[in-house]
């Protein structure tokens, strides 16, 4: 063996290099993909219905809502097409919250295979998030079908989602290598989750204009504000590309796209690091 092959030997025990973790990642790129597609497949496979489930579930989640929070309780006073509003609202927090739970369980329900094979500890996050993503697409599709019958017009700004949608996972997959590494050290952390998510939904103004009851009050002059939440962030960007007739507020809209670029590019950075800081500890209980 040459010096230079002597070189690009790794000491046992030791992290690789980011150059070559992240080359290791890219050289795995269809386990990220293929698995879980696999997952997806497999996911209703034992139902009667199946993969309609998929359209059905976030059907039934928006009609529900509606209900509740759209008849019975009125928040939808001052929002036209309430219906389309509430529903872009549910499945966008609803995707970034299953990616990020998602990736939180991807360390500890691996653990097996974390034991059995060497191989970059994140590609089991990043593969989370791809499967929700691609889950995702029926309800982007739907939403998109919702906004067309419900009267909405059709314009440029629904290019918006391509680059929306993104950003929407890159800042989940941030979000999951920070609770990935905390939850494999403390396995309560899971169940800790859906309380936080909980208090998040209706902080986020997901069923309500969060902007307008603000709007007129004496805290009026702090909406910018509001832009600190990354749920009422990309939730307000995706309305705001797929409804002509939401409009936001004028002290809110130019915090939105800065810190729907920033989000995904600060938890990126600080999520990956803090994550593989850990890589070694990962599956030893």
């Amino acid at each position: 063996m040459t010096t230079t092959q002597y070189e690009d030997l790794i000491p046992l025990g030791r992290s690789l290099p980011l150059r070559v973790y992240l080359r290791s990642l890219w050289d795995r790129r269809q386990f990220a993909l293929s698995v879980p597609l696999g997952e997806l497949r497999a996911q209703h496979m034992n139902t009667v219905l199946g993969n309609v489930w998929y359209l059905l579930n976030p059907m039934l989640q928006v009609g529900v809502y509606f209900l509740v929070f759209g008849l019975l309780l009125h928040t939808s006073r001052g929002i036209e097409n309430f219906i389309c509003f509430l529903a872009i609202g549910v499945f966008s927090y609803g995707y970034m919250q299953k990616s990020i739970t998602a990736c939180a369980a991807s360390i500890v329900s691996n653990e097996g295979l974390i034991r059995s094979l060497s191989f970059p500890r994140a590609i089991l996050p990043l593969a989370a998030v791809v499967r929700e993503t691609l889950a995702f697409t029926t309800s982007v599709v739907l939403m998109i079908v919702l906004a067309l019958v419900t009267g909405e017009a059709l314009r440029p700004s629904w290019l918006e989602l391509l680059v929306l949608v993104p950003l929407m996972g890159l800042f989940s997959l941030g979000v999951g290598f920070v609770f990935a590494r905390l939850t494999d050290r403390l396995h309560d952390v899971r169940n800790l989750l859906p309380f936080l998510f909980r208090i998040a939904f209706y902080l986020s103004g997901i069923i309500y204009a969060f902007d307008r009851v603000v709007a007129g009050t004496h805290h009026e002059d702090l909406m910018g504000l509001l832009a600190l939440n990354p749920f009422f962030t990309y939730g307000t960007l995706m309305r705001h590309a797929l409804m002509s007739t939401y409009e936001v507020h004028p002290l809110v809209d130019p915090w939105l796209w800065p810190a729907a670029i920033l989000y995904p590019l600060g938890f990126m950075t600080i999520g990956f690091a803090f994550f593989r800081a850990a890589e070694q500890r990962y599956g030893r209980g």
